[in-house]
């Protein structure tokens, strides 16, 4: 397999993860279980935005490389909203609090609008990055 291949292959394997933590999110939620909403939310996003790092040969060991990285090329650069940017620090957080602290409680109103958010970004910024594959 080529290289291009190879990084094709990658990327689309995280877009796949993205949309599965996704799909896990919604049963979390029907489930009640909110601080699982919250992972699977912000690995939803965690992982469309590795692939759109994977596509400029970027791969980070670290969330904070990850996030840090998403911010300089995409939300500063205007490539995605900083709406978007903003909800992948808010998930980061959270998950974090939801993964790490004792007895933290979240309101399910706010999820359901986090969930409706990841939707979109992930509908939106997946095709940027498929098209970002074809340049």
């Amino acid at each position: 397999m080529t290289k291009d291949r190879n990084m094709k292959d990658l990327v689309y394997h995280w877009l796949g993860r993205a949309v599965e933590s996704l799909e896990s999110a919604r049963s979390e939620l029907d489930a009640g279980r909110l601080a699982y909403v919250v992972n699977r939310l912000y690995y939803a996003l965690f992982y469309l935005v590795t692939a759109a790092l994977a596509v400029k040969g970027e791969n980070h060991g670290k969330h904070s490389a990850v996030r840090s990285s998403f911010h300089r090329e995409y939300v500063r650069t205007g490539k995605v909203d900083k709406t978007f940017g903003k909800l992948y620090d808010e998930l980061f957080h959270a998950r974090h609090q939801g993964d790490y602290m004792p007895m933290v409680t979240f309101d399910e109103t706010v999820i359901r609008q986090q969930l409706q958010d990841v939707e979109k970004f992930i509908s939106e910024f997946s095709g940027k990055i498929k098209q970002m594959l074809e340049m």
